[in-house]
């Protein structure tokens, strides 16, 4: 009786395993189509259109208005903003950008739609922006 009661657990659990290994999520797969999209859509030449930095209760509007940021699919990029680095590189998690250069690191968030994309966020210095981007044909 006792080894009946185990053979049944185990055929109840080599039934259920399956099951329970088909409802669970891979979210790494869909993190890195996400991941490779943002990159897809954000790869060439962009031009700062809008621009405002932040610290505390000071504002800079036009700061990067102006400026150009190419960005390369291998995972770097290149800038001629001083204040951003003029090259670096890049990793991309869901929609946020982590970009690294000499001048410190930027995490943002971005969003695109058509030829603009518009990044805000927070720079190592604790200056937080916004900045729109016109695509560069």
């Amino acid at each position: 009786m006792k080894q009946l009661k185990i053979w049944s657990m185990m055929m109840l659990m080599v039934m259920v395993m399956p099951l329970v290994m088909a409802c669970s999520s891979d979210d790494g797969d869909d993190d890195g189509a996400r991941d490779e999209k943002l990159v897809a859509e954000a790869v060439g030449s962009w031009m700062c259109i809008q621009s405002t930095d932040s610290q505390g209760s000071n504002s800079i509007n036009g700061l990067m208005v102006g400026k150009e940021v190419t960005i390369k699919k291998d995972g770097t990029f290149t800038s001629t903003a001083p204040s951003f680095g003029s090259s670096g590189t890049y990793t991309v998690s869901g929609n946020k950008i982590t970009a690294r250069s000499n001048a410190g690191t930027f995490v943002i968030t971005v969003s695109i739609s058509g030829d603009k994309m518009t990044w805000s966020g927070t720079a190592s210095n604790g200056v937080t922006f916004r900045y729109v981007f016109q695509k560069e044909v």
